[in-house]
């Protein structure tokens, strides 16, 4: 796998679209220590090489992306979270009717342990609350690291990133959903509870029932010079778009929506992925083009 991420002579752990090309970058192997070569020409992926043109480090993309992240939001200082009653509650904020509000950090430390719990930061507020922010790419927070987070009574908030997989890594939107948006944030404890909790407080249905409620998910049909495409909403709120018949340009044109907009592609089903929190605006633009076409 091709190097994304370096570090640069400022400590700082960057992507390869943050520097400048060649051996002005000014960066070395997070790995080994060796001297990086920024590549950043038209016919191959942006990627860091050594400068001895060894063969590049072995490298955990999912542990790159946590520590991109975490210097994100060192950086800055804090980030905007998700408001709900009881975090309200526990972290003192005064309105708490907003929808939103930025949580303003006077230390942030990383990978501290705490009990048995080691989450990737913990921030203590402006008004000396705990936060435990855990971020996630492909592992989450499951029901007991929930539980110990309540039984710590420490406020914790996981950061949903799957959406940025290696080839649709966009700083800018990395930056933005790690500091400013709200849609791929939720608070562990207080407010999350155990699947087994919403289990139970979910109606039984009979198996018919749970079959008819698959088959009839909303579904749109957007025509792009004579060619369908499918967009229909899962369960989860994402949706799924397909070109439904082979053509090239129209299945271009799907993969260039989707990847706008933090699709990841689905080889057993032959269609992108898109995160809830970017539904909307891919469906806008499918129909966008659908009307210039």
């Amino acid at each position: 796998m091709l190097s994304l991420f370096a570090l640069h002579a400022s400590n700082r752990f960057v992507h390869i679209t943050e520097v400048e090309r060649g051996l002005a970058c000014d960066c070395r192997c997070a790995i080994c220590g060796e001297v990086l070569v920024a590549r950043q020409g038209d016919k191959r992926e942006h990627h860091f090489a050594h400068s001895s043109n060894a063969e590049p480090c072995a490298s955990n993309y999912e542990s790159d992306l946590h520590r991109f992240a975490k210097r994100v939001i060192l950086e800055a200082g804090g980030l905007v979270v998700p408001v709900t009653a009881a975090a309200a509650q526990v972290l003192g904020f005064d309105d708490n009717q907003a929808s939103s509000i930025l949580l303003a950090c006077a230390d942030i430390k990383e990978e501290v342990a705490i009990d048995d719990r080691r989450p990737d930061l913990l921030a203590t507020t402006t008004d000396g609350v705990g936060v435990a922010i855990e971020i996630a790419y492909s592992s989450f927070c499951d029901i007991e690291k929930r539980r110990a987070y309540e039984n710590m009574q420490l406020p914790a908030l996981e950061i949903d990133l799957r959406a940025f997989t290696p080839s649709a890594f966009d700083t800018a939107q990395v930056k933005r959903a790690v500091l400013e948006d709200t849609a791929c944030k939720y608070w562990l404890w207080p407010d999350r509870p155990d699947a087994a909790v919403v289990a139970e407080q979910l109606p039984a249905l009979p198996p018919a029932a749970l079959a008819a409620q698959r088959q009839f998910l909303p579904e749109e049909i957007v025509t792009i010079r004579g060619r369908w495409i499918s967009v229909k909403e899962l369960p989860s709120g994402d949706i799924a778009i397909k070109a439904v018949r082979f053509d090239p340009d129209i299945v271009s044109a799907v993969r260039t929506v989707a990847r706008a907009h933090y699709g990841r592609y689905r080889e057993t089903h032959h269609n992108w992925i898109i995160p809830r929190f970017r539904a909307d605006a891919a469906r806008a633009q499918l129909r966008a083009i659908a009307l210039t076409t």
